[in-house]
């Protein structure tokens, strides 16, 4: 009977190259409607991953191949009766054989920080966000719910699970849900699942104390998309939104590591994102970086014949700018300049010192909390002299802003306008509940003079940035950002009108006499 027991798979928005270009993944965060059409966003971004001869994914989140490797390695099933596919390849995939359909998502209600600001009922456009769309698609196709009208058990995990109930998984025909570190605990729960013991629908909780260690981290067994590579699991600073600060940190072994490149470059994924919280903090102990660790780790990687590191999944800026000798002899090692940058994700979130010490304390480390506006500039300036780029993000409404937190969080924007790097602000999301601010209906004057400044600043870097970024894109992906961005420009005075007239009304409406913040470019 053709068919694999275990099956593992995506939606297209977890299961695409994203036209050479990891980042652009955060695209799918947008609106299904008046946004990107997507005809147009699924033919140039979310291009599907190459598949081998039996259908398989040679490409695959990174989280998705960990649990591969647990299940191959601990011989549940036959490694020959294991597979992982895109969704578009099920149907060669799930068959009467098929026990277990895993499925690996990121925001499957698009209840995340970045989905709530641009879509749905909190975001600038109120339509259902791509990420929920495909993952409905996907989830009540009817491959899935017939070999679970069989008995095949569906089995959600992932970074996203923590969006579900129970009303929800019974709503979308979803049997088991697993929340949390898996790599570990995989091969026994699935154990349980082919043995059917396990009752359903349910939530499984994994506890931290099943959480792996770090060298019990399962090793790739095949490449994942964008050549990421995962260097540290957790954080360690404590900031009381952020979930990665919920596990404990671990540093993996540089030569386990270095395994997973190899595996990478071996199916011709030879660009390599480095994944952790803080780059710069690997082999740190709790929060100071190791210079020689660090350097070691990076010259250990470019051993690998082949190998390019094309960009970090996350830096600390308070890293960066307490140690700028190690950052640069990365950036040496890596033959970065302006011209061949680097980019990362990070966090500003505020320039409230008030709100650090709130929500944040430990995030400033090694400076102080009311130190952090300079921590942020000068990390910005270090990176603009080296040639790193951040990708920063802003969180609007955190508990307990006041109006005087956004101003200091303007002000401080204001002052990044001669660096390098991208800013976007997102609403700040509750993770035990959904419900927040509206982006633009619930703004207050202050969040409109943030969301201007914010603009301005996006609007001088991008066109230079997405030049840089797309070099190593596909030709159809360097046409397509590049109309993207001549849109930019053609809408931007109507976005800029829209801002004002928003600031003014709001002002009407206010008793007191606001002096608005003035904005020099």
């Amino acid at each position: 009977m053709p068919g694999y027991k275990i099956v593992l798979t995506g939606d297209r928005t977890v299961m695409s190259t994203y036209g050479s270009g990891l980042f652009y993944g955060f695209l799918t965060t947008g609106p299904t409607k008046g946004f990107i059409p997507l005809p147009i966003l699924t033919r140039t971004i979310l291009r599907p991953v190459p598949v081998g001869k039996r259908g398989e994914a040679i490409l695959a989140p990174h989280g998705l191949r960990r649990v591969e490797a647990a299940l191959r390695e601990s011989k549940v099933v036959d490694e020959d009766d294991i597979i992982v596919v895109p969704p578009r390849n099920l149907y060669k995939a799930v068959s009467e054989k098929t026990k277990i359909i895993g499925i690996y998502t990121i925001d499957p209600l698009g209840r995340g920080p970045a989905s709530t600001t641009f879509s749905g009922f909190t975001g600038i456009v109120h339509s259902e966000p791509i990420t929920a769309y495909y993952f409905r698609k996907l989830i009540t196709s009817k491959i899935v719910q017939e070999a679970r009208r069989r008995g095949t058990r569906v089995v959600v995990g992932g970074p996203g699970t923590w969006q579900f109930d129970l009303e929800s998984m019974k709503r979308l025909g979803i049997d088991i849900v697993v929340h949390g570190e898996c790599d570990k605990a995989a091969p026994k729960l699935f154990q349980e699942i082919l043995e059917d013991s396990i009752k359903i629908p349910t939530i499984i909780n994994i506890p931290i104390l099943e959480y792996p260690r770090a060298d019990e981290i399962p090793l790739l067994k095949g490449a994942t998309i964008g050549g990421y590579v995962e260097v540290s699991r957790g954080c360690g600073r404590g900031c009381k939104f952020c979930r990665p600060t919920m596990v404990p940190l671990r540093h993996r072994p540089i030569e386990q590591i270095v395994k997973d490149v190899e595996i990478n470059v071996r199916y011709g994924q030879t660009g390599i994102c480095l994944g952790a919280e803080d780059i710069f903090k690997y082999g740190a102990r709790p929060l100071e970086v190791r210079h020689e660790k660090v350097i070691k780790l990076f010259k250990s990687i470019l051993k690998v014949p082949g190998v390019m590191i094309t960009s970090f999944a996350h830096a600390n800026l308070s890293s960066i700018a307490a140690y700028p000798n190690t950052v640069r002899e990365v950036v040496e090692l890596l033959g970065v300049d302006e011209y061949h940058w680097i980019g990362f994700q990070t966090g500003i979130e505020t320039g409230s010192p008030h709100l650090i010490e709130l929500h944040m304390d430990r995030k400033p480390y090694p400076f102080k909390a009311s130190e952090w506006p300079e921590v942020v500039e000068m990390a910005f300036s270090i990176c603009h002299d080296l040639g790193l780029v951040p990708a920063a993000t802003i969180i609007v409404n955190l508990p307990g802003e006041r109006e005087s937190d956004v101003v200091r969080t303007v002000e401080l924007i204001e002052d990044l306008k001669f660096y390098r790097s991208l800013i976007v602000p997102l609403l700040y999301v509750d993770f035990t509940k959904y419900g927040s601010m509206r982006f633009v209906e619930d703004a207050k004057w202050y969040h409109w003079e943030l969301y201007k400044v914010i603009w301005r600043h996006d609007m001088k870097w991008l066109p230079e940035l997405v030049k840089g970024y797309t070099r190593r894109n596909s030709v159809i992906t360097r046409i397509f950002m590049d109309l993207f961005i001549r849109m930019l420009r053609i809408v931007n005075r109507k976005v800029e009108a829209y801002i004002e007239d928003n600031l003014r009304k709001l002002r009407e409406r206010d008793i007191r006499k606001i002096t608005p913040i003035v904005h020099e470019y």
